[in-house]
């Protein structure tokens, strides 16, 4: 029998697997943009050790896979939010105000001091003596302000804003992590939209309006890496964690389905009818889903020996979001050691990560470990105000506003309300 789960709860395994999966996709990206920007994710030629080339070789291997755990952590978000959201839904349990104060405080309350740091660490990374010699080694550093160097109309300027293209894939954060942070919240808002388009009606205007923004945003993309499809292309892996959480059904139905996808997948890419690296991100992203129902399925828990691994997960927002302005301005620091492969240079390639890491736990103490008091607060100032506009507007509100003066003697007939209490008219 295939249908939906009956209530939204997450069997008690997987939380520890989910915080360990969050936490390696994060070191991952970690490490990816710091080999990227310390070797331009080259490796050592011919000329050099053959210790050194394995070496780093290995460490390169090892950290090419940054894009694929984004893939990663959009699955995990789409099993962790909208999967959830899916099922109350449902039940009708989708509360807009507690859905909304979540989802954004969690994003911006993050984003917003990265995006004031990573500007800071920017100019003061122009400003130093190794700024030339870092951008002569990164000769494609600047590709990214070909965005500001284009003429945009109007609605593409509010697209970029509204994607945080024009600043998070800037210059001083051109940082894949954090420009995959604010598609999140429009991810966030869209299946909300098309989970409760069935009551109500007007939300197929914001869906329509999300989707106009993706095609102005793959219009506008002057660099031709297809922005806008991506955004489609992400929100599709996002909905499969979705979809994994929130639909019930028989083992062997779930595997015959993921056969199913991953033999599409295979044959429209040798047909050439799928891009190579859109049927790679595809399969990470089906594998990811498919081993997140392995998990529930078997009830396997997470060993006692891995646990500590989970404790990253706390701060793994605050490293996305953080991390790339520490590690470009750690390497216009040393930016004379850039190009040298030898053990010392992986050394400080590991201080950089290091770094990283520290100021990300600082950063999550400062911004993100308030996530909840300041959610907590937007929803009940929201409530207060959604209450207070209900007061002013509702019917009798209204007819007390433009009814004509009355006597004395009217005051004396107290009106019912819909619950039968009767009430003093003010």
């Amino acid at each position: 029998m295939i249908g939906f789960r009956s209530k939204a709860v997450m069997p008690p395994n997987l939380p520890d697997w989910l915080d360990l999966a969050r936490g390696l996709a994060v070191v991952e990206v970690l490490a990816f943009h710091s080999y990227q920007l310390m070797f331009q994710e080259q490796v050592p030629g011919a000329s050099y050790d053959a210790s050194v080339v394995f070496v780093y070789s290995a460490l390169w291997a090892l950290s090419a896979h940054g894009i694929a755990a984004v893939v990663v952590f959009f699955v995990l978000s789409g099993y962790l939010v909208g999967g959830p959201a899916l099922v109350r839904a449902k039940n009708g349990g989708l509360s807009a105000i507690d859905y909304f104060s979540a989802r954004a405080v969690r994003l911006y309350v993050v984003v917003i001091p990265a995006l004031v740091i990573s500007f800071f660490a920017y100019v003061s990374a122009r400003h130093m003596g190794g700024w030339q010699a870092f951008v002569a080694s990164h000769y494609d550093f600047f590709l990214a302000t070909g965005l500001f160097s284009a003429s945009v109309s109007p609605a593409s300027a509010i697209c970029n804003g509204l994607f945080l293209q024009t600043i998070t894939c800037s210059t001083y954060a051109g940082n894949l992590a954090l420009w995959s942070l604010s598609n999140e919240f429009w991810y966030y808002v869209l299946i909300f939209a098309l989970v409760s388009v069935r009551k109500t009606p007007s939300m197929a205007l914001l869906i329509v309006g999300i989707f106009v923004l993706f095609v102005i945003a793959e219009k506008s993309d002057v660099r031709g890496t297809h922005t806008g499809l991506k955004f489609i292309f992400y929100f599709l892996i996002w909905c499969s964690g979705a979809l994994v959480y929130a639909i019930v059904a028989p083992v062997l139905a779930w595997l015959f389905g993921f056969l199913i996808c991953l033999g599409g997948i295979y044959i429209l890419s040798i047909k050439g009818l799928l891009a190579s690296w859109a049927a790679y991100y595809l399969t990470i992203g089906l594998l990811t889903a498919a081993a997140i129902l392995s998990l529930e399925i078997t009830e396997i828990s997470l060993p006692s020996s891995l646990r500590f691994t989970k404790e990253i997960a706390k701060f793994s927002f605050s490293i996305y979001a953080i991390h790339y302005p520490i590690l470009l301005l750690l390497n216009v620091m040393a930016a004379s050691d850039h190009n040298e492969f030898t053990f010392a240079s992986l050394g400080l390639d590991a201080v950089f990560m290091l770094c990283a890491l520290s100021v990300s736990f600082i950063f999550y103490l400062l911004f993100e470990s308030h996530t909840l008091a300041v959610r907590t607060w937007v929803r009940n100032i929201t409530k207060r105000g959604a209450r207070a506009s209900y007061d002013v507007l509702r019917p009798a509100a209204v007819l007390e506003i433009v009814r004509p003066h009355h006597s004395i003697a009217d005051d004396q007939v107290k009106p019912v309300t819909e619950h039968g209490a009767s009430v003093v008219p003010p």
